[in-house]
């Protein structure tokens, strides 16, 4: 049971993660294509909140107070780690810049 929940936290985190980085114009654009219109951006907010406070309380729910808090370190890491990858696929490639002299 609890290494479902700890799978479960941890696809939560990076569900959370994902909404707040489609908050931002860059990762919007990237992944859906345009800007985000201050409502969408407020509701990717919102919903990323709430999905990490998920995450939160199955750490705890898994490991109690004390020892959910450091879980959801590791958690949100991973997390945190997965949407970084994934950003970094989806986005298209660019163009190598020259180093300036110094």
């Amino acid at each position: 049971m609890s290494a479902v929940l700890v799978v479960l936290a941890t696809l939560l985190a990076a569900a959370g993660f994902a909404a707040l980085a489609l908050a931002m114009d860059r990762h919007h654009a990237a992944v859906i294509g345009g800007t985000p219109t201050p409502a969408r951006r407020r509701a990717f907010r919102w919903a990323g909140g709430f999905v990490l406070t998920l995450a939160a309380w199955a750490c705890v729910h898994i490991w109690g107070p004390a020892q959910g808090a450091v879980g959801l370190w590791g958690v949100a890491s991973a997390g945190a780690a997965t949407v970084l990858l994934w950003l970094r696929w989806r986005e298209p490639a660019r163009a190598a810049r020259p180093r300036s002299a110094r």
